[in-house]
């Protein structure tokens, strides 16, 4: 019966040890997605920006909007945008 004590304890630390190893690399695999989902992100807010700015720079959108028509500006943007395929889903 002493036996028996001895090595169901063994086998109970052993999975504890086991279960503590996975549950730390599953912690870390999260943590690794989240940083790249992040970044991922950061570098599509980034494009849009610099894309945003070339097509303010180049359509008619700072002609209509020095004018005063804001609407019109707004829609000249948003057809530049969708006409570089930028918008994405």
């Amino acid at each position: 019966m002493n036996l028996f004590k001895k090595k169901f304890k063994t086998t109970i630390y052993f999975f504890c040890f086991g279960f503590a190893i996975n549950s730390i690399l599953n912690t870390l695999n999260i943590i690794e997605n989240r940083e790249q989902a992040r970044l991922e992100l950061i570098e599509k807010k980034f494009f849009k920006n610099q894309q945003e700015k070339i097509c303010k720079e180049k359509s008619s959108y700072s002609k209509f909007f020095e004018m005063g028509f804001k609407e019109t500006a707004q829609k000249r943007l948003n057809s530049c945008m969708k006409q570089s395929n930028f918008i994405s889903k």
